[in-house]
């Protein structure tokens, strides 16, 4: 059955200046943006709800935000639920805010133990090991270093103490600089960092060992030098059987598949023509790619960039399932300016259950934010009955 994205609210002017990454957290839509605030809108309203009153801000750091990540869990042998965020600015500082059981009013500042995170640090990320034995804190760093640390979490007196614990360095091939980070979420403990000299490589960062590397079809005269098709963004798939790769391929965006457990390149998605199935110049994109996400079965993947477009893949038969583009006139607020930024630059999919309204139990979505500062929330439905109810055939 086809699947329709379907739009149901929006924020104009989400903050004051461009919104450069999304994270998903069960109880909020965390957004950041180059104007140093994150903020968090409240995933539990209803399709007909006005987001900005439903949002809550934090300033982070005057420098700006360029990246969230986000590691969510009940911790073991404790009712304690806790979020933490990581979020990465524009002066190499990593600074942390958590907060308890999806409750905002408990989010605080961590201070302790957090030197290693004050300066020359880019991309972060989390692991949370699914068996619940070590979970890890990672960054890339402006030195061509990813660090590699452990993250221990225990419940005292129903609050967390957080600590981080450095463990080792992911070295690269060369001195290139590690713009972009993934890392697996299933027990076989591996990462992805990719280098603006076009590579992409993959690690066991328990080991610390490189296992692959996948280059890319750029031709550089160094491998130290910049490549003109860098990996702006990378994915795993949930079960960690793929990794994607996102490129740019001059002006345009390639998004690449690779098998992780093999270090195999399986194929490429890219856009059809008008009648048949070839691809026209083997691009997902007309425009670089600013991101990725895998929805929750790993059947799908979206992608978003410079183009103004968002695109759905079916990754079990590598064709594009649905296109949506965005436009400065598909927000809230009809009182902006002529010209249209919007230009996508995060999306991730929310999963099922996350979403409050009409079909947020069974349905997933996805939220996608700009350059025109503005934030876009869809659902996708199925061709069903309660489709058909609500849209017709």
């Amino acid at each position: 059955m086809g699947k329709q994205y379907i739009s149901t609210v929006s924020a104009s002017q989400a903050h004051k200046l461009d919104i450069l990454g999304v994270a998903i957290t069960n109880k909020f839509t965390v957004s950041v943006s180059s104007d140093g605030y994150a903020k968090f809108w409240d995933n539990k309203q209803d399709e007909v709800h006005l987001p900005k009153e439903f949002v809550q801000l934090v300033f982070i750091d005057k420098s700006g935000i360029h990246a969230v990540a986000v590691y969510e869990n009940v911790l073991p042998s404790s009712t304690l639920k806790v979020t933490l965020l990581a979020f990465a600015c524009f002066n190499g500082s990593i600074i942390f805010r958590y907060y308890i059981n999806d409750d905002f009013s408990t989010i605080e500042s961590l201070t302790d133990d957090i030197k290693s995170f004050e300066s020359n640090c880019w991309t972060p990320g989390f692991y949370r090991d699914p068996e619940s034995k070590q979970d890890y804190f990672i960054t890339t760093k402006t030195n061509g270093t990813t660090e590699v640390h452990l993250l221990n979490i225990v419940d005292e007196n129903e609050k967390p103490v957080i600590t981080f614990e450095k463990f080792g360095q992911l070295k690269g091939n060369s001195s290139s600089f590690p713009n972009s980070l993934a890392i697996c979420p299933t027990e076989n403990k591996k990462c992805a960092v990719g280098y603006i000299n076009g590579d992409v490589l993959l690690y066991d960062f328990v080991s610390l060992k490189l296992i692959y590397t996948f280059r890319s079809s750029d031709l550089v005269t160094s491998r130290n030098s910049q490549s003109t098709s860098i990996p702006r963004v990378l994915a795993f798939s949930p079960g960690g059987t793929l990794l994607a790769v996102a490129r740019d391929n001059q002006a345009a965006g390639s998004i690449t598949l690779y098998d992780v457990e093999h270090g195999e390149n399986v194929g490429s998605l890219a856009t059809p023509s008008h009648s048949a199935k070839s691809v026209v110049g083997g691009f997902a994109h007309q425009g670089w790619i600013l991101g990725l996400s895998f929805d929750e079965e790993g059947k799908h993947l979206v992608s978003c960039g410079f183009d103004k477009c968002i695109r759905v893949w079916n990754l079990e038969t590598s064709e594009r399932e649905a296109t949506i583009s965005i436009s400065i006139s598909d927000l809230d607020d009809t009182t902006h300016n002529d010209q249209d930024e919007s230009v996508a630059s995060g999306v991730a999919f929310i999963k099922k259950g996350v979403r409050g309204g009409s079909g947020g139990d069974s349905n997933e979505g996805l939220c996608v934010v700009s350059f025109d500062r503005g934030i876009r929330w869809a659902d996708r439905y199925t061709k069903s009955i309660d489709y058909i109810r609500m849209y017709g055939t």
